[in-house]
């Protein structure tokens, strides 16, 4: 390690805080209330969706630099974990690019305007069913999204579960973060639904306010590590 790191470091940091950011966005604000399948197609029309839609875009954009910078400070420590950590993480964060990308641009503004516009019921047909298609492909991608998620925050938590202070901290909640998401993964697409009220309880009361939570602590522990880093000063 060395000085020259220095700035990428508190790129990371700020982007971790950055995060926190995005991730209280789309956690608090409203999801607009639609009741059937003509008024979701003028979604498109909607500030507060497509908004969302491109938070979502940033999103793992500015998390995924904030686990680089982890993954740099702690790779000669625990490197089986954070690489292997790193590859899933890097699965979550282009996937739910690619998902926010097929939705604000291939959803959003080619099939819905043009199933709006339609002249004639074959081309309306056409769209509808094109519309129809993006939710199993957007399902597809969220496949990738908490899978990914999950074993990447999981292998981080137990690599950061070793450190001392802020950072053992961080490491629990990624812990569970990551088994909770790993949970959803297994009533979602294994069918156990046994875990359905534990997992809708702890995503409401506790990951809501988690999440954004241990971003900060992230961010805070990065640029820590700049100062207390002997290697790095």
């Amino acid at each position: 390690m060395n000085n020259s790191y220095i700035p990428f470091l508190r790129l990371a940091g700020i982007c971790s805080i950055l995060g926190a950011i995005t991730t209280s966005l789309l956690i608090f604000l409203p999801n607009p209330v639609t009741s059937d399948f003509e008024s979701q197609t003028l979604l498109f029309e909607n500030k507060l969706y497509l908004t969302k839609l491109w938070i979502l875009f940033i999103h793992p954009q500015v998390n995924i630099i904030a686990s680089l910078g982890v993954a740099y400070l702690l790779l000669r420590k625990y490197p089986m974990q954070i690489i292997v950590g790193s590859l899933f993480l890097l699965v979550w964060a282009y996937t739910e690019m690619s998902q926010q990308s097929l939705l604000i641009d291939t959803l959003n503004q080619i099939w819905r305007p043009n199933y709006v516009n339609a002249e004639s019921d074959v081309t309306k047909n056409m769209f509808k069913s094109l519309i129809n298609a993006a939710n199993g492909i957007s399902d597809s991608k969220y496949f990738l999204v908490i899978y990914g998620f999950g074993f990447g925050s999981l292998l981080y938590g137990t690599a950061l579960v070793q450190e001392n202070g802020l950072g053992k901290w961080i490491g629990a909640s990624l812990l569970f973060i990551g088994i909770l998401s790993l949970c959803s993964f297994l009533r979602y697409y294994l069918a156990i639904t046994a875990l359905n009220k534990p997992v809708n309880w702890a995503y409401e009361w506790v990951y809501s306010y988690l999440q954004p939570i241990v971003r900060v602590a992230m961010g805070i522990w990065i640029l820590q590590k700049i100062k207390t880093e002997p290697n790095l000063r």
